[in-house]
């Protein structure tokens, strides 16, 4: 029986980590913090959570085996080194461990990396791609929502040894992805019968997406992303536009199919089908659809996920039900 502990609970992610090691038949979820929810029951906010929110730099976390980072971009960089140096594992829902480069880090995220000894260590958890080195690994930094749906609909084709000219990437997400502070601050009402794009002039996943693409593919990448906010609560819908730059017949469809035929989460639409929000909603599932294109030489993919599970609480529990060595999907629902 794994001891653990959330650091940041009290958010949309770390609200569905409680509910996920609550159905977890091998872990005990002893610890959970927030600042401003400090001596309140967590029961509040998750049925059957009987615990108390405690401060996040209480000593009850060293008792942990296994601490999730549910918090802001900047915190775990200054607090996972210490529990790292105890053995205890720790899974990083924030930024702070994905990008591996400090310079890109500091342009994007406007702040020195305060811990690049363990930056270098840590394991992108994208289960998919990195699940050996996930089983080994003591830190993992869980992708974000954005990336998550992008490179999972685009991964395959990095393979294919096919010449890629350029990648739009046009998503959209629910609210929820902006956290719970920003939603609860009048964001719901904002964006109800409302459509709108944000971040246009650069978006801190853009690099997430491109350091894993081109790690892939072995070559620069020309990659445009632009991010959405749609009037719903929860998922991601990542439409890609890929230029190739020449004539191409690979059978993509095919390619798809082989490099995920063993994957317990991702599905290739089957012909005349597209992805939906609603039919990935509250599940660990990622649905990915081909399309030809109106273009000579490009083809459209279609990528959908739960921002809140695939996109991460939900990839996650793959984390460190992988680190410990149960199940995959244990605690998940519906994978």
């Amino acid at each position: 029986m794994k001891k653990v502990g959330i650091i940041g609970a009290s958010g949309f992610a770390g609200e569905e980590l409680v509910k996920f090691l609550n159905l977890h038949n091998s872990s005990s979820l002893i610890a959970v913090s927030s600042r401003e929810l400090k001596g309140q029951n967590m029961s509040n906010f998750v049925e059957g959570a009987n615990l108390t929110f405690v401060d996040p730099d209480d000593d009850i976390f060293f008792e942990c085996d296994v601490i999730f980072f549910a918090t802001p971009h900047g915190v775990s960089m200054q607090k996972a080194k210490s529990y790292l140096e105890n053995g205890i594992k720790v899974i990083d829902l924030s930024a702070d461990f994905r990008l591996k480069d400090p310079v890109t880090w500091k342009e994007w995220y406007g702040t020195e990396h305060t811990d690049l000894e363990n930056l270098e260590e840590s394991v992108y958890g994208l289960t998919e791609l990195n699940a050996e080195k996930i089983r080994d690994a003591k830190l993992i930094a869980v992708p974000g929502c954005y990336p998550t749906a992008s490179i999972l609909g685009l991964a395959p084709l990095m393979t294919s040894g096919s010449n890629i000219d350029s990648i739009t990437i046009d998503a959209k997400s629910g609210i929820s992805g902006a956290g719970r502070s920003t939603v609860d601050n009048n964001l719901r009402e904002e964006i109800k019968e409302n459509f709108r794009a944000y971040a246009t002039s650069g978006h801190r996943h853009l690099p997430e997406i491109k350091q894993t693409l081109v790690d892939i593919y072995g070559y620069e990448l020309s990659i445009n992303f632009l991010p959405h906010l749609i009037p719903a609560m929860r998922g991601i819908y990542a439409t890609m536009y890929v230029n190739f730059a020449d004539n191409t017949k690979d059978d993509f469809v095919d390619i798809y199919n082989n490099f995920y035929k063993d994957s317990l989460n991702v599905s290739i639409m089957p012909e005349g089908e597209i992805p939906e929000i609603l039919k990935v909603s509250h599940t660990n599932n990622c649905h990915i659809g081909l399309y030809p294109s109106a273009i000579d030489n490009q083809i459209v993919i279609i990528s959908a996920i739960d921002n809140l599970v695939k996109g991460a609480a939900g990839q996650a529990m793959e984390c460190y039900n992988l680190i410990c060595g149960y199940k995959q999907t244990e605690g998940l629902i519906n994978g």
